[in-house]
């Protein structure tokens, strides 16, 4: 059974269904997959300051704070600039590629939740995906994409080198893939055919739960018994009833 998460990563309430996606992932037994998009596109590539609207951020994360379970580190500040996360969106898009999008999805939120970093910048996003890829703690070796089977070195300079240092986004932002900015364009249709609402779950039956239902219906399988058996499932049929 397969269930659809769309998130933006500037959104507290996405940030804690994020830490409960990764709970089931622990678990094992619910299909969960992760969707990127962007709530606000529109958002300025030098950032804005979240103080400007700090009274609706308390509010958020006041919200965020009574609906944390015990154990769900939720942020209790915003971020001191808010990014445009149109190159996260596309890093996470790419990780997909790489077997690494749980990883990413993990990093980019705590780099901006926890770290308070400002991500607008395709080069920050390349630092990032870049600590993942190749790690300074594995002396033995790196790691890379299943399309990249080459040992790592460091002289190249081919795309696929280029690649595991962190370069999954292109220096304006986007995907550095064709099929990369497939993902993206096709999240951000299916995402706004059923709600402008973030967080926002697709059951594997098709229904849909925006915001809060979401989050309540993850809590409630993080609650009960796992399922015996987790069949795959085409979560693009579930949307399509959804839709």
């Amino acid at each position: 059974m397969a269930y659809v998460v769309y998130g933006d990563f500037n959104c507290p309430y996405s940030y804690l269904a994020s830490l409960r996606v990764d709970e089931l992932v622990r678990r094992g037994g619910h299909g969960v997959e992760w969707r990127a998009v962007e709530h606000d596109p529109r958002l300025p590539l030098t950032g804005s300051p979240s103080g400007a609207a700090a009274d609706a951020w308390a509010r958020e994360l006041r919200d965020v704070a009574g609906l944390a379970r015990f154990g769900e580190a939720v942020p209790d500040a915003p971020p001191p600039v808010v990014s445009n996360t149109g190159a996260a969106v596309a890093a996470y898009a790419e990780a997909l590629t790489d077997g690494l999008a749980d990883e990413v999805r993990r990093a980019l939120f705590h780099a901006i939740w926890v770290d308070g970093r400002h991500v607008s910048s395709p080069y920050e996003i390349r630092r990032i995906v870049a600590e993942l890829m190749y790690p300074r703690t594995l002396p033995d070796g790196h790691r890379y994409g299943p399309d990249l089977p080459m040992p790592v070195d460091a002289g190249r300079v081919a795309a696929g080198t280029e690649r595991r240092f962190g370069a999954t986004v292109s220096v304006l932002g986007g995907p550095l893939t064709v099929t990369g900015q497939r993902r993206v364009e096709r999240w951000r249709q299916e995402w706004r055919s059923l709600t402008p609402v973030v967080p926002a779950l697709v059951c594997p039956d098709g229904t849909l739960l925006p915001g809060l239902d979401g989050l309540a219906r993850l809590a409630e399988l993080l609650d009960g018994p796992p399922p015996a058996a987790a069949a795959p499932v085409n979560a693009e049929r579930g949307l399509a009833r959804a839709a």
